[in-house]
């Protein structure tokens, strides 16, 4: 098994893969295809990743949290649980297929229709690469795990733009079916020899209880940072704002869709070291490094992406989705904020409460849905943008409140402190050092690089996390010296 450190960096690294892969992929939909179609392509991917998580983090993610406190039956729980999303991946396609059109209806452009009822094949295609992801995150073999994440998102790649010239839209979402079908070849070959073979009858019960928790906790939230863009769709009818405000949300989710990899370890790893007979201390001071950590990751690149905006639009797309710049500032910082609040939630999840994270999820989603009728139709784009904002700071309270306080660990207020002064360092150069957007890559890496440095001259940087760095690779020895 893997080292939790070693394996969260591996996983960061496939997940930033995935990204840029996927950022390859928008842009030449966004400049081909012209706004107004891109905003269609945004609309309805977003009902996909929706619908996609079902298959994606309900039944796989059981099977995460069920082997990796239980190793000696892992082929037995894998084996039952490959049946069960069987059935489930049928039953979600054909539901899917039958309600396109009202589902088109509801975003006020039955044109969708066609579009939708192609995704719920996509979705079938898609539903056996998950579940050996998962299976592998269970196993803490993280390594193996971001391989197959990665030849996933390449795969995908190569069938969307392979086949995008030919059939539009339709050929942009064939790349995921294609992609996720290969993939689940290949994770089937590669977990073939892993985990124990013992047989028992899985606990059907709280296996999809859990499951069935989990996934809505992570389908209100796809839905939270969706909501914004479906309601500008529907309440301002105009196909090229949904297309600026699209290139906005997707870029907004850099945070979001980077930091989901840790997921899959925080998930497993804090089930395993909650389960009866496990030591308390060991699971509070994982829990309280890991949320040290992730304010360090977290806050500087939100800031950064903020304040350059609109260099980063021009740098995925082009000047001709300028105006989607001001939405970008505000939901850099929305998504954020939303992002630590899935991380804390997969926490709370992990430890076997799971219902209190979807209870603040749900109610999330309904103040996000009420400033949305507020906002959206008095400031446009700008007012989804804060609908999605003012929601994601709220619910990060909210949660960050309770789990410190549920598992007694004390907050890191020096080192929220150290991050604070560190990200306002770095950001003050972005207000006079301007670049082209093609530099932009640049000047984050002499900025983040600034910012640790502040970090280390504020020690913040302590020796165990030098060591922690050096434990990677031998070539890192020195960082411990």
């Amino acid at each position: 098994m893997q080292s939790r450190f070693s394996g969260a960096i591996s996983l960061l690294i496939a997940q930033a893969v995935v990204l840029l892969l996927g950022w390859i992929t928008h842009p030449i939909i966004g400049r081909v295809l012209g706004p107004g179609s891109y905003g269609l392509y945004g609309v309805v991917l977003s009902i996909q990743t929706i619908l996609g998580l079902f298959l994606a983090l309900g039944v796989p993610v059981a099977i995460s949290r069920f082997v990796a406190q239980d190793t000696n039956h892992a082929r037995s729980i894998l084996r039952q649980a490959i049946r069960i999303q069987i059935v489930f991946a049928f039953l979600l396609s054909i539901t899917v297929f039958l309600f396109s059109s009202v589902i088109a209806n509801l975003l006020g452009d039955s044109n969708l229709t066609n579009l939708i009822r192609f995704v719920a094949l996509v979705l079938l295609l898609q539903s056996g690469y998950p579940v050996f992801v998962q299976y592998l995150s269970g196993m803490h073999r993280f390594n193996r795990q971001a391989m197959l994440t990665s030849t996933y998102a390449v795969i995908k790649l190569m069938g969307a733009l392979s086949l995008i010239y030919v059939f539009g839209v339709y050929g942009a979402f064939a790349g995921f079916a294609i992609g996720g079908f290969v993939a689940a070849i290949i994770g089937w070959v590669w977990t073939k020899k892993i985990g124990g073979t013992t047989p028992k009858p899985l606990p059907i019960k709280s296996f999809l209880s859990f499951a069935g928790t989990y996934v809505l906790i992570l389908v209100c939230l796809q839905l939270l940072i969706s909501l914004d863009l479906f309601m500008v769709k529907a309440l301002l009818k105009d196909n090229v704002t949904a297309g600026y405000y699209s290139a906005a949300v997707t870029l907004s989710r850099i945070s979001f869709m980077l930091l989901q990899s840790l997921t899959f370890v925080l998930l497993p790893s804090v089930s395993a070291l909650t389960k009866p007979g496990a030591s308390r201390e060991k699971a509070v001071n994982f829990i309280g490094s890991s949320l040290r950590y992730l304010i360090i990751i977290i806050v500087p690149g939100a800031v950064l992406a903020s304040t350059t905006s609109e260099s980063l639009i021009r740098l995925f797309y082009s000047t001709q989705y300028d105006p989607a710049a001001g939405a970008l500032s505000i939901l850099m910082i929305g998504l954020a904020c939303i992002a630590f609040f899935q991380l804390l939630a997969n926490i709370v999840a992990g430890a076997g409460k799971a219902y209190m994270a979807l209870i603040g999820t749900i109610v999330l989603l309904f103040v996000s849905l009420l400033l949305g009728f507020v906002l959206i139709p008095k400031f446009g784009m700008i007012g989804a943008a804060w609908q999605t904002t003012i929601s994601g700071i709220l619910g990060l309270l909210g949660l960050s409140l309770y789990t410190f306080k549920s598992f007694q660990i004390p907050v890191p207020y020096k080192s929220i402190f150290n991050v604070v002064v560190a990200s306002i360092i770095i950001v003050l150069p972005t207000y006079i050092w301007k670049v082209h957007p093609f530099v932009l890559p640049f000047q984050f890496i002499v900025l983040f690089a600034l910012y640790f440095t502040v970090l280390f001259l504020l020690k913040e940087i302590t020796m165990e996390d030098r060591r922690l760095v050096a434990s990677l690779h031998p070539k890192l020895q020195w960082l411990a010296k």
